[in-house]
Formats: C-alpha cells, sequence, structure tokens
C-alpha cells in the first residue's frame, strides 16, 4: 500500500470460513493468516513493525423462540460468550458480549542506520491482555429501522517473561448509532461513531531480575465517524466523514522520559559506552489533528442464469488533511554535566484524489452452488502536499553543571534546521502500483 525511501506499509491476509445450521442450530469456524509490515526512517535510525499470526476460530449460536445463545472462542486466545433477545414481530431486540483474551500486536524494532556490534537492533514485543463488553438495542417499525451500541474496551498491564516487551493500560469507549429506512426499491441508511480512548503504553527491559523502563507514553484520542448509504437497485452510493484528534502528554518526573533508549541497554554495553555514548533522552508533547471525507458510487451488472457473470466498478473521491505539532525535550548527559534542548516540529499534509475499484464475481447455480470473487483496488492521487517545519532551538537550549566541572556542553547534532515542504517523491503516475494498491480473491461453496 506505501513504499517510499522513507516509509514502507504492506499488508496481507488469507482466511477460510465455514457455517452450517441443523435446525436451531449454527455451527461456524475459521482460520485467517495475517501478515502486516511497515517501517520508517528519521535521522539516524529505523522504526520497523512487523505482525504475523494465524488465528482459528469456532463458536456455536442456538436459537429459540424469543432469544438467542452463543460461545465464540480464539486461537488469540479469546473466549467471548453472547446472548440476545428480541420480539416476535421484531419491535425490539437487546443484545450482549463479553469476551475477554490476549492478542499479540506484534513486534517494533529500533534498527540504526549504521549498526555497530555494541548496538543492533532492539525488538520489542508488544501483547495486549483485554476484557471487551458490548450491550445495543435496537427496533424495527415498519420502514424505519434503528439500533444503538456501546461498547467498552479495557486492558490491563502484565510483565510476561521477555526481555523486551511493551505493556498497556487502556480504557476505550465506542458509542455507535444508526438509522435506516427502506423505500418501494431502494434503501438509505446513516450512522455515527464515537470512540473515545485514554491510553499509557510503557517499554520495558528485562534483564535477569531487574526491569527498567525506557518508555513512558500516554495517549489521550478521540475519533469521530459519520456515514450515509443510499442503494437504489444495482447501483451503491456512500458518503463517510472523519474527524481524529489525539495528544501525547510529558511528565518531568525521573524517570518518566517518553524515551530513554540507553535503559534499554544491557550494563556490559553501557560501560562500553559510558565516555563515548551520548546518554540522551526525550520527553514529548505532541498534538494529531486530522480529517477526512470520502464519497462515491459503485454499480453492478448480473448477466445470466444457471452460471452468472457479475462486473463491478466503483469510483470514490477523497478529501484528507491534517497536522502534527512536537515538542520535544531532549536531554543530554556527559559525565556530571547535563544539557537541556528543546525542539519544535510541526508537520502538515493534505491531498485530494481519487480511489477506482474493479471487482468481478462468476456464480454456479444449484445444489452446490460455487461462487469466484476477484477484485483490484488502485489510489490515484489528485495533489498530495506535505510540509515540515523544523523549529531550531530558538534560543532555549542551556546547559546546566553539577558537581565540580563547570563549563557549558555544545551538543554535536545541534544545526540550524530548514523548514522542508513539496507534494510526492515522484510523479503521481510513477507511484501507481507502489502505492495504494490492493488486490483480493475469494471462493464461496454453499450446499
Amino acid at each position: 500500500m506505501l513504499h517510499q525511501k522513507d516509509k514502507h506499509f504492506a499488508a496481507k491476509g488469507c482466511s477460510i470460513r465455514d457455517t452450517f445450521s441443523i435446525k436451531n442450530f449454527d455451527v461456524y469456524g475459521s482460520i485467517q493468516h495475517i501478515e502486516i509490515h511497515s517501517r520508517y526512517t528519521e535521522n539516524n535510525w529505523h522504526l520497523k513493525t512487523a505482525s504475523k499470526q494465524t488465528i482459528a476460530n469456532a463458536g456455536f449460536e442456538s436459537h429459540f423462540k424469543n432469544y438467542s445463545l452463543g460461545l465464540d472462542v480464539s486461537t488469540l486466545p479469546m473466549v467471548m460468550p453472547k446472548a440476545s433477545f428480541h420480539r416476535d414481530d421484531s419491535l425490539f431486540t437487546a443484545k450482549t458480549r463479553f469476551a475477554f483474551g490476549t492478542v499479540n500486536l506484534g513486534t517494533i524494532s529500533w534498527v540504526p542506520t549504521k549498526q555497530t556490534e555494541l548496538i543492533s537492533t532492539i525488538p520489542v514485543d508488544w501483547e495486549s491482555h483485554f476484557v471487551y463488553s458490548e450491550l445495543s438495542a435496537g427496533s424495527k417499525i415498519k420502514n424505519h429501522y434503528i439500533n444503538l451500541s456501546l461498547n467498552h474496551i479495557r486492558t490491563l498491564p502484565r510483565n510476561p517473561d521477555k526481555e523486551y516487551y511493551l505493556r498497556d493500560s487502556a480504557s476505550v469507549l465506542v458509542l455507535n448509532g444508526e438509522y435506516g429506512y427502506a423505500f418501494s426499491n431502494s434503501r438509505l441508511d446513516a450512522g455515527y461513531t464515537y470512540i473515545g480512548a485514554d491510553m499509557t503504553v510503557y517499554g520495558i527491559y528485562h534483564e535477569e531480575t531487574s526491569r527498567k523502563r525506557f518508555m513512558y507514553l500516554p495517549i489521550e484520542a478521540s475519533v469521530h465517524m459519520g456515514y450515509a448509504r443510499w442503494q437504489w437497485e444495482n447501483l451503491w452510493t456512500h458518503l463517510e466523514l472523519m474527524h481524529i484528534s489525539g495528544k501525547v502528554f510529558s511528565n518531568q518526573e525521573r524517570f518518566y522520559e517518553t524515551l530513554a533508549l540507553n535503559r534499554a541497554l544491557p550494563g556490559s554495553v553501557l560501560k562500553g559506552l559510558s565516555f563515548s555514548f551520548l546518554q540522551r533522552t526525550f520527553r514529548a508533547d505532541a498534538e494529531l489533528d486530522a480529517s477526512a471525507i470520502v464519497s462515491g458510487a459503485s454499480y453492478y451488472w448480473k448477466k445470466g442464469k444457471r452460471y452468472i457473470f457479475k462486473p463491478s466498478v466503483e469510483l470514490d473521491f477523497f478529501g484528507a488533511s491534517g497536522e502534527v505539532n512536537i515538542q520535544k525535550e531532549i536531554e543530554t548527559v556527559i559525565l556530571t554535566t547535563h544539557q537541556i534542548t528543546n525542539e519544535k516540529t510541526l508537520r502538515k499534509v493534505s491531498g485530494i484524489g481519487s480511489i477506482l475499484s474493479l471487482g468481478i464475481e462468476l456464480q454456479k447455480e444449484g445444489p452446490v452452488s460455487v461462487s469466484l470473487q476477484y477484485g483490484i483496488s488502485q489510489i490515484i492521487p489528485f495533489y498530495v502536499d506535505y510540509k515540515d517545519y523544523l523549529a531550531d532551538s530558538d534560543g532555549d537550549s542551556n546547559s546546566k553543571p553539577s558537581g565540580g566541572i563547570i563549563g557549558s556542553i555544545v551538543n554535536p547534532n545541534d544545526q540550524v534546521a530548514k523548514d522542508k515542504s513539496g507534494s510526492l517523491e515522484r510523479s503521481a503516475s510513477a507511484l501507481l502500483f507502489r502505492n495504494g494498491f490492493a488486490t483480493h480473491l475469494g471462493i464461496a461453496v454453499k450446499f
């Protein structure tokens, strides 16, 4: 999906699902394999993420006159009991689900561009232990449909027996509302979703009996999403809006630095670097604000009877803009003297473009129905503008001697920062099929 010199993102997956029903009893299962890789390069470090896992799911649901009971299990591992209640006339329905388990979010690695024998790679595993609860209620009155849901996710910090790991403590609230109306030959749907998250991420280095915290990242974020969709025969139209805001807070107390990579190194390495390695720690305050709008339409044709041929085309247009404001406090320590430098960074990005999707489906009807699907999608950017404003210390740098050493320290990395602005690395046509390209293949059998 993204392939540039300093940025890379790719994802792929494969899944197999099966469901069968016996009277009022449903049994289902699935196996899916997911791989996600990304890379971001800045200054002298690569930040790489990788997630690769195979997940098996199984469950059942038993339907009675006015209620249903079910249970889902997963190899994450996860267990989810669920229940629903409904009237005979569907005037009112209610559902509840509860789940607890563990999810492996992948591995994050800090890799220096120039590796040495002492410092090569710092790989950190991220495993989250969660408790999930959901309550929803809906009503269908004539041609009107309304549904409201409340979801809450809470994660519990744990200390696994690993050398490097991330642990998190989070509370996420999700509110969702949906409305639908069925006309004689068309249907209108609209909805709104709010997500509020309060999260703290800790980076821990475990060496024998000691644990050192090298990252402390408190985050607050909120997401607002709304959509409207209209279906008329073979034509589908839609409009989606989204706004994201988030904050990262710094803490001035000792050992609560946003990032202190020197604490992620073994003692033997620190001894070898004690007179040459700059003991640098970072405290950061950051604010993110981004908005996006997507609108478009899709149309499919249906030809044939026993053998059905269904080509489809979808064209969407999007606009997006966002900015992130980062204020870093960099503390450099040499012997008994340390220097504090404040650095400000403002990055803005905006763009407009389209997403073209082409699909084809072949169906064979009969006692055993078979469906083969294939599709491709490509993001076509019309305009993308990226600006990176790097503010220097602005005279806010100071050296603080302590003990018997007097004098100031010059940060060797200090240099006049320049504003960088521009659009894409190359022309839009040169980026096609290397950025924003996706494809999928599927097969379904029903008997």
